[in-house]
């Protein structure tokens, strides 16, 4: 059981989860295209974006920071697009492994993404306890 965040690679900005899952900590591998299957368990990865108002973007910073899913999760949920900030997560149906991250999309930088957070990957009981506030998320 374990728990494992990207550090900052520059100012206010966290390195990518996809690029943490599958570079880093190689929690994934590709099976035919498309497919992406966890290397211990071998299920598919399962991917959701939860869209949120701008004027969220620093109080959700700080509750994710803090590891205060109860409070992110009483955070009324937006329309996908509609903003620029959303909640990724990626995760496995057993919740052997649940990671998320907090990204801001910067059209006004090339249409760059940025990690308002650290990438957070939660691992076995971990990952089992974060399940449910994933699953929410869509």
């Amino acid at each position: 059981m374990a728990v494992f965040r990207t550090p900052e690679v520059a100012p206010g900005e966290y390195g990518d989860l996809f690029e943490f899952l599958m570079k880093e900590l190689k929690l994934f591998k590709r099976q035919l295209v498309l497919m992406l299957k966890h290397v211990q368990t071998g299920e598919s990865m399962v991917y959701q974006q939860a869209w949120y108002d701008f004027h969220l973007k620093d109080r959700l910073t700080q509750l994710l920071k803090a590891d205060d899913y109860a409070a992110v999760a009483e955070l009324p949920i937006n329309k996908e697009g509609q903003t620029g900030i959303y909640i990724e997560t990626r995760y496995v149906k057993s919740g052997k492994l649940v990671g998320m991250q907090l990204v801001e999309a910067r059209p006004h930088e090339g249409g760059r993404y940025v990690g308002l957070t650290p990438a957070s990957v939660f691992t076995d009981a971990d990952g089992e306890r974060l399940l449910a506030f994933a699953q929410k998320l869509k």
